[in-house]
């Protein structure tokens, strides 16, 4: 089974919602920088194994693949994507998933539900970030993990957006990754590991584009 987003993987699911960028994985350079800033992430979970793993913003069901290979009982959560299809899709590649649809800011899981929460380009589009993290925070058992990613959100990032075919970014990207990485303390979670994807420019330091962090909640 995959435990990285590959290119080969990407191919074999179709685009499952209005927001499901998954399209953009499969193009030449963009393609490369979109599986990579995940596989930054999932790279940070080598070595580990978890009972119970959700994955909120499973999108087209790709990085449900990966955390098969991690976790025992794997579930997902997803704003606009049906689920429907995904499960069966998932299913003919041997993947058994339990994928509901609803919002991070009411995660109808109980508490301690799950040793890994794993969380991509969501937390940007959310206005109460803060309230997300709490549900984090309250689904995971103590001692389990939060493995979060986010893009960069500056003038850079958005006329890259724009230059792909992403309008009106700005209204979408309206938290930043430094905002939520301050308020990790707050909510009793604190960082274990963390990787930036940086995109190479000549004769400068590398631009970052992309964060992940794997986070511990406290007892």
């Amino acid at each position: 089974m995959d435990s990285e987003i590959t290119l080969d993987l990407v191919q074999r699911f179709p685009t499952s919602g209005p927001t499901d960028p998954i399209a953009y994985y499969r193009r030449p350079l963009t393609g490369w920088l979109f599986r990579e800033r995940i596989n930054l992430g999932l790279r940070m979970l080598r070595g580990l194994r978890f009972a119970s793993a959700l994955e909120v913003g499973y999108g087209a069901g790709a990085v449900q693949v990966p955390l098969h290979a991690i976790a025992d009982d794997v579930h997902g959560i997803d704003l606009d994507a049906d689920p429907v299809p995904v499960t069966a899709l998932l299913s003919t590649l041997g993947v058994k998933s339990t994928l509901r649809q609803g919002s991070v800011y009411e995660l109808p899981y109980d508490d301690g539900a799950f040793d890994l929460v794993v969380s991509f380009s969501v937390f940007e589009h959310l206005h109460d970030f803060e309230r997300a993290l709490e549900e984090v925070r309250r689904t995971l058992r103590p001692g389990g993990r939060f493995l979060l990613g986010m893009p960069a959100v500056n003038k850079m990032m958005g006329a890259s957006f724009h230059a792909i075919g992403f309008r009106d970014i700005d209204h979408h990207h309206v938290t930043t990754p430094q905002q939520v990485q301050a308020r990790f303390g707050a909510h009793g979670l604190r960082v274990e590991r963390s990787a930036r994807l940086n995109l190479p420019v000549p004769s400068a330091p590398g631009v970052p584009v992309y964060y992940d962090w794997l986070l511990r909640r406290g007892t």
